[in-house]
C-alpha cells in the first residue's frame, strides 16, 4: 500500500502536473518549429531570459499578470534575436541556439547583479505568484479533485495551450501550410506559400510559449528567481518534441513522463537512495526515451527523429 501512494498517490499526481508545466510549454512552441523544419535549441535560453523578466515585472508591479506579460514579451524578443540570425543571417541555428543559452545564463546574472543587487538568488515578497484555483465540483471529487483542483492558472494553461496547438497544426490550413513548409519547402512556394513567413510565425510562437514557461518558473508559485533557474527543462523538452515528432499530443505525453519522474524523483529522496541518483532520474528516462524513439523508428523504417 505504501509503494502505491509513493508511485500514484495524489501528492505525486498533482506534483507531476506542475513540473510538467515548463517542460510542456516550451515543448510545444518547439513543436511548430520543429514542423517547419527549424533546428531551435535555444529553449532553454527563452525560459531563462523569460523566467527573469517575468520576476522583474511582477516586482516592479506587484501583479503577476504583468509579471506574466513581461515574460511573455521578452520571451517573443528571445525568438526574434533568434530568427534574425538564423533567419535572415542563414547562420548555423545549433550554434546560435548554443550561443543564446550560454549568454542567457550570464546575462540574467549580470541583470540580476546590476539592477536588484543581488547574486545567484532572489527573494522578495513583491514578487507576486499566481495563486492556487480550486475548481468547482471537481474538487470535492476523492482523489481526481486532489490531483487536478488546486493548481495556479499557468498549469491549466499549459496543458489547454498544447490542445490548441495540436489544433492549429492539424485541424486548420495554416497547420497544413506550416507542415508542407518542414516536409518539401520548394513545393509549399511553388503554389504560393511564403516559407518565410511561416518560419517566422514557428519561431514567434515558440518563444509566446516559452514565454509563458519562463514565466511559471518565477511567479507560478516559487516567487523567487534563481541562478540557471530554467535547470535543464528546456533541454527535456527539445527531447520531447523529438520524440513526438513535433505532434503535441505525443509530445505532451513524453513531458508527463519527465515531469512523472521529477516528482518521483522528490519521493525518493527520502529514501536511502545517493541524492546523485535520484536528481539524475529525468535525464536517464530522457536518455532511455530517446533511443527506444530511435528504435522503434529504425523498425519502421523511418529516419531517427534526432538532429
Amino acid at each position: 500500500m505504501n509503494l502505491l501512494v509513493m508511485f500514484l498517490g495524489a501528492s505525486v499526481l498533482s506534483a507531476t502536473l506542475r513540473l510538467t508545466v515548463p517542460v510542456l510549454l516550451a515543448s510545444t512552441g518547439g513543436c511548430f518549429g520543429h514542423k517547419a523544419n527549424v533546428l531551435n535549441i535555444g529553449l532553454e535560453s527563452f525560459l531563462a531570459i523569460s523566467a527573469f523578466f517575468a520576476m522583474c515585472g511582477s516586482y516592479w508591479s506587484e501583479n503577476p499578470w504583468i509579471g506574466l506579460v513581461f515574460g511573455i514579451l521578452s520571451g517573443i524578443l528571445a525568438s526574434v534575436i533568434f530568427a534574425v540570425f538564423v533567419l535572415l543571417f542563414n547562420s548555423n541555428p545549433m550554434v546560435i541556439g548554443i550561443a543564446m543559452n550560454l549568454a542567457a545564463w550570464g546575462i540574467t546574472n549580470f541583470l540580476l547583479g546590476v539592477i536588484f543587487n543581488k547574486s545567484s538568488i532572489f527573494i522578495d515578497p513583491r514578487i507576486k505568484s499566481f495563486k492556487p484555483i480550486d475548481i468547482p465540483i471537481i474538487e470535492n471529487i476523492p482523489y481526481i479533485g486532489d490531483i487536478i483542483s488546486g493548481q495556479n492558472l499557468l498549469v491549466y494553461l499549459a496543458f489547454i495551450g498544447a490542445i490548441v496547438a495540436y489544433i492549429i497544426m492539424y485541424k486548420t490550413p495554416f497547420g497544413l501550410r506550416l507542415r508542407g513548409v518542414g516536409i518539401k519547402e520548394v513545393a509549399t512556394q511553388s503554389v504560393g506559400v511564403n516559407s518565410m513567413r511561416y518560419k517566422w510565425i514557428a519561431i514567434l510562437l515558440g518563444g509566446f510559449f516559452c514565454g509563458i514557461g519562463g514565466a511559471f518558473l518565477t511567479i507560478g508559485g516559487s516567487s523567487m528567481f534563481t541562478e540557471k533557474i530554467s535547470a535543464g527543462n528546456g533541454f527535456l523538452a527539445l527531447a520531447a518534441i523529438m520524440v513526438g515528432d513535433g505532434n503535441p499530443k505525443k509530445t505532451t505525453l513524453a513531458c508527463l513522463v519527465f515531469g512523472y519522474v521529477s516528482a518521483l524523483s522528490v519521493t525518493l529522496q527520502s529514501m536511502r537512495i545517493p541524492s546523485q541518483v535520484v536528481l539524475s532520474l529525468p535525464y536517464l528516462i530522457t536518455i532511455i526515451i530517446l533511443i527506444f524513439g530511435a528504435l522503434v523508428d529504425k523498425k519502421k523504417g523511418r529516419k531517427p527523429q534526432f538532429f
